[in-house]
């Protein structure tokens, strides 16, 4: 049966499908455009399920600020190229407007509100697509970094209002990932289980107790500025680190969030 290229058109343009399904639909129904049109939504949804097994690995972190709110958004998928699709982004940026004009940051409910588009997006894109992960921050003052392939996001709160000086600090997250902002954040089981893992490696060396206390010392406070934002050295100056960098602009940083594909971390 001959489909009239009109017809193809239309129906590309109501379902933004590829032409070849959408010549696909209008056969099965003959040329009808509403039958065609209920056939693709049934298909769809056969889709979502078969797809709803496939393992999104991939994916975007998107973000939404206001003045004293600001949101990361992970969506997964399952191909690097489906990620660079215009039709993803859009899905994340409604699903942020949501979000921000709604006060609604339960991620269980914003899959139940978003689900029915999410699997009208797996028909259209043929791969399984995942609503994964949400952190948000609020303050007074907040910066952000969203890395150029979009696979980690940062957002920053601070006690100045500096746009530049918060970029840089988020791009420095993004980069060193620590884990708290200062010390005192850590919390006592980590550091009791750090100092027993480097008390047993010490003894191995068959040492002085002295020795051992000194080495045990030196590689705890290692670790611990290894992890904590403060005491890391600067990415844009290794000669300082981040604390005496912001001592320098009498800035704080008071709470960050990061989403990374594959890692969730939200520290204050």
């Amino acid at each position: 049966m001959k489909i009239d290229i009109n017809k193809i058109k239309k129906l590309r343009n109501i379902t933004n499908i590829s032409i070849i399904e959408c010549k696909k639909a209008l056969t099965k129904t003959k040329g009808d455009i509403n039958q065609a049109l209920a056939y693709i939504k049934k298909y769809e949804k056969i889709e979502s399920i078969k797809k709803s097994k496939n393992k999104t690995k991939e994916g975007v972190i998107l973000d939404y600020l206001v003045e004293d709110f600001g949101i990361l958004l992970e969506i997964n998928c399952q191909t690097d190229f489906v990620t660079k699709s215009v039709q993803i982004i859009n899905f994340g940026n409604k699903i942020l407007k949501y979000i921000i004009k709604n006060h609604q940051t339960d991620i269980s409910f914003i899959r139940k509100i978003f689900n029915k588009e999410r699997i009208e997006l797996i028909g259209i894109l043929k791969e399984n697509i995942y609503i994964n992960r949400l952190n948000y921050i609020k303050g007074k003052f907040i910066g952000k970094y969203i890395h150029h392939n979009k696979r980690i996001g940062v957002m920053i709160k601070s006690n100045v209002n500096n746009n530049l000086l918060m970029k840089q600090i988020a791009m420095h997250i993004a980069m060193l990932k620590p884990n708290y902002i200062n010390e005192k954040d850590i919390p006592i089981n980590i550091i009791k289980n750090e100092y027993q893992l480097q008390k047993k490696i010490a003894l191995q060396h068959n040492k002085s107790k002295i020795i051992v206390k000194k080495i045990i010392e030196g590689r705890l406070r290692k670790f611990i500025n290894n992890i904590t934002l403060y005491n890391q050295k600067f990415l844009l100056d290794n000669n300082k680190t981040v604390f005496n960098f912001l001592n320098e602009n009498n800035m704080q940083i008071l709470k960050f969030i990061c989403l990374e594909l594959g890692t969730n971390i939200v520290k204050n």
